[in-house]
């Protein structure tokens, strides 16, 4: 019974379900970079896997603490 309200959510709200699955995806990515960098040493050169670590980071949470917001805000807008 849970598995199908489950699978009627993600049918109705795909992008939805899209979005918070990508977000899984990428927080364990992050991990697994994050572990990564920790393994290879201080990050005493530019660039290299730190900075990708923190790029991919940084993109993420300015998506959903400013893209995210926008986007429901202009959508709210648009639809009144």
């Amino acid at each position: 019974m849970a598995l199908a309200s489950f699978l009627a959510a993600v049918r109705a709200n795909p992008v939805a379900a899209a979005l918070e699955l990508g977000s899984l995806v990428i927080s364990f990515l992050l991990l697994l970079g994050v572990v990564a960098a920790l393994a290879t040493g201080s990050p005493d050169q530019s660039g290299g896997l730190w900075l990708a670590v923190v790029a991919v980071g940084a993109a993420f949470a300015a998506f959903w603490t400013v893209g995210w917001p926008l986007y429901e805000r202009l959508r709210a807008r648009l639809a009144a």
